[in-house]
């Protein structure tokens, strides 16, 4: 896709994380972990009859904390441009490739975050107050909660990662 609202590039940069370090081999696990495991939970909830309450409030603070990770996204950015700027950049290159990754990483986040946030928009605009959302409803949104949560942490583990290859 040519258009310029495309997000396209930025689920493929991150598909293309799912590496291991070590052999650069594809990680099937990594799809499991980031994409079944919260298609299942979401499953779950939707057998188990869970309804989310208050979806105002939870609009909220995902929309705060979406806008926290496009702060940081912007950080992340401002950071791969010091790098490459660096003169010592042949002793970076894992920093440089890790903080590739984790830009890769926060970018998709905020992706996430924008479609959860757009969800809940949907949700509080469907639902009465003192209302619970829709079964179905409610089962994507935890669904994608835990979506989101997963890749923060891959994200908070990139970090690590590149902070590792930096200690003195």
């Amino acid at each position: 896709m040519g258009a310029k609202w495309s997000v396209i590039p930025l689920i493929e940069d991150h598909l293309a994380t799912f590496r291991d370090q070590r052999t650069n081999e594809k990680r099937n696990r990594d799809y499991l972990v980031f994409y079944a495991v919260p298609m299942s939970f979401g499953i779950a909830c939707y057998l188990a009859g869970f309804e989310m309450r208050d979806p105002a409030s939870i609009l909220a603070g995902i929309a705060v904390f979406t806008a926290l990770l496009f702060g940081l996204l912007l950080h992340v950015f401002s950071l791969g441009l010091r790098i490459k700027d660096d003169p010592r950049q042949s002793t970076v290159g894992r920093t440089a490739q890790l903080v590739d990754q984790l830009q890769a990483n926060v970018g998709y986040a905020v992706l996430v975050g924008i479609v959860t946030t757009a969800l809940l928009i949907i949700a509080a605009a469907t639902t009465g107050k003192d209302q619970p959302i829709g079964v179905l409803m409610s089962a994507v949104i935890a669904g994608s909660l835990l979506h989101l949560m997963l890749t923060v942490f891959m994200a908070l583990k990139r970090t690590r990662a590149a902070y590792h290859e930096l200690r003195f």
